[in-house]
């Protein structure tokens, strides 16, 4: 039986590095991601990869881990969902992308989220949005070590088309928010390539965790921004900034929420641009390139703009009124090219989009 299951990419609008101290996000699904179409049976998995034309060949029970390559998500989704009690049921096809790696749009959670369910449905097993969320988040720390939270899997299974989804990550409690009425979401991919496992993402989160003792037991979500002053107070530099800027991305979130619920669209640009500072001076996660991404987009007339994703390089995003997206994506790539013409940006307009599942 053939069968064809697709999961979304996503951008996350708000909330960058808050999910793995259990904070507050605000992504969006987008109409990008990665599709797989196979058929089901068999105790093997293999599929081929149009994004590097690679064949990957593991045992459906994912008891066979590749040493690289994009086989060992695949594998790590097959034995996280093994030890849930899961039939060794294969597929075999070919996955197809239109996301661009590297880019912070999490190609990885999509993969993960698209084997996961395909290895499902091939086994007949019911597994609950969040829980899967939640498995595709422990097989990409079992492929790689990434010390990710549960966003971006998250994104990819409870997103709705024209909403963004606001999750607590610590209490898992979700809700949908409208997107900005009249606007497109724009991706705009710096062309600057950086892996999680090989980029500072690791380290920035061990600072972090540095810093965490002085709260007493609370998550950042819960400390109220007055009280950073006496709280950093006893902090070397580093883990200062990393806490300050979790604390106050949490509450720029909630902050956020309300703005797109009044469509306060000045607010939601001043909200946009101290995300992104936070990250470049506090969290340090930025480059010159997304900095000057985001800053062109505004200069183009976004309404908002910032970096998205883990950072050190990959992709900035703006709200911009639909009837002029075409040409603030035009102006922006234009001049970003005459700044960085080592660098190949690619923009795409986007919408926010369903969650995964099976297509046909």
């Amino acid at each position: 039986m053939t069968a064809t299951f697709h999961a979304p990419g996503r951008a996350n609008l708000i909330g960058e590095h808050t999910d793995h101290t259990d904070g507050l996000v605000l992504p969006a699904a987008i109409d990008r991601g990665v599709t797989l179409t196979g058929a089901l049976g068999g105790d093997r998995i293999a599929l081929r990869s149009d994004a590097v034309d690679e064949v990957v060949e593991v045992a459906a029970d994912g008891s066979e881990m590749p040493r690289s390559g994009f086989g060992r998500f695949v594998a790590a989704v097959a034995a996280e969902l093994h030890e849930l009690g899961r039939d060794p049921i294969g597929v075999s096809g070919e996955l197809s992308s239109n996301l661009p790696q590297g880019a912070g749009l999490s190609s990885s959670a999509a993969l993960e989220v698209v084997v996961a369910t395909a290895l499902c449905a091939a086994a007949d097993l019911e597994v609950a949005p969040l829980d899967l969320a939640a498995l595709c988040r422990r097989a990409e720390h079992r492929a790689v070590g990434v010390p990710s939270g549960i966003m971006d899997q998250a994104a990819c299974v409870l997103g709705q088309a024209d909403h963004a989804v606001l999750l607590d990550c610590g209490t898992l409690e979700h809700e949908v928010v409208p997107m900005p009425a009249g606007h497109a979401l724009l991706i705009m991919d710096t062309g600057v390539r950086r892996q999680l496992e090989s980029s500072g993402y690791g380290q920035r989160a061990a600072e972090l965790q540095a810093a965490l003792p002085v709260l007493g037991g609370r998550r950042p979500a819960d400390v109220d921004v007055d009280e950073l002053p006496e709280l950093v107070a006893t902090l070397d530099a580093v883990p200062a900034r990393r806490l300050r800027h979790v604390v106050t991305e949490n509450l720029r979130v909630r902050e956020t929420v309300a703005a797109f619920e009044a469509d306060d669209r000045p607010r939601i640009g001043v909200l946009f641009a101290a995300g992104h500072a936070s990250l470049r001076d506090d969290y340090e996660v930025s480059v010159p390139e997304l900095d000057a991404m985001v800053a062109l987009a505004v200069d183009a007339g976004a309404t908002a703009a910032r970096m998205t994703g883990g950072g050190f390089g990959g992709a900035a995003i703006a709200l911009v009124v639909e009837d002029r997206a075409d040409d603030v994506a035009a102006l922006v790539e234009g001049r970003y090219r005459e700044r960085f013409p080592e660098r190949n940006p690619a923009l795409y307009r986007c919408v926010a989009a369903a969650g995964a599942g099976r297509v046909a």
